[in-house]
């Protein structure tokens, strides 16, 4: 996955589809009953980005990613926290001046799942740094060991839209909506289905 050691680890895993249904039933004043929501049931809340997806909270943990790369996820804000390692001499004991801002620094954060979804749009995007969309994908691939559903809903921000909404269009979509029928280009529940198709095969993942 590229020259720098994308390692990451799931240190936290606490999405209760439960829990999140019966906020969703008390929203409309009804029971959410015990029973395990289906996968139908889960995307579309999570395509609707509803207020209770922020009950889903993850945490995880980068041993080694490139200081410069760690400022890209600090500027994501709302619904996660970020703990990166420090590159003081006095804490470290090595000259920070002597340091590249692509030296590695351990880095760990916490995201609810609307937060997931956020940050998706933007580091999925081909037009973000490509080191940076390598250290996101290894977070997603993680996430997908647990809950399929989740990893499902995180796409770049042109899947959400139907079209690129950035300055310059890096041309991704406009390649990927060749293949599209009609139905798939109105559709995003359809458009999703055809984006993670198009990412089994480019990642060679198994359905």
């Amino acid at each position: 996955m590229g020259k720098y050691n994308t390692e990451v680890k799931i240190t936290d895993f606490n999405v209760d589809w439960k829990k999140i249904k019966s906020a969703c039933m008390t929203t409309i004043s009804k029971e959410g009953g015990d029973k395990e929501p289906s996968h139908e049931w889960k995307r579309k809340l999570l395509l609707c980005e509803h207020s209770p997806i922020r009950r889903g909270v993850i945490s995880w943990k980068w041993p080694q990613i490139p200081y410069a790369i760690s400022t890209h996820f600090a500027r994501h804000h709302e619904g996660c926290e970020k703990f990166v390692g420090t590159e003081r001499t006095d804490r470290t004991g090595v000259d920070r001046e002597t340091r590249s801002q692509m030296n590695y620094v351990p880095m760990e954060m916490d995201a609810n799942l609307q937060a997931i979804i956020n940050i998706s749009y933007k580091r999925l995007c081909t037009s973000a740094d490509p080191t940076t969309r390598q250290y996101w994908l290894s977070v997603l691939l993680a996430i997908r060991e647990y809950d399929e559903d989740i990893f499902y809903a995180c796409v770049p921000q042109c899947i959400r839209c139907g079209g690129c909404p950035e300055y310059t269009n890096c041309g991704f979509y406009d390649k990927f909506a060749e293949g599209l029928t009609k139905e798939q280009l109105t559709d995003v529940h359809q458009r999703y289905d055809a984006y993670n198709d198009y990412r089994v095969r480019v990642l060679s993942l198994k359905k």
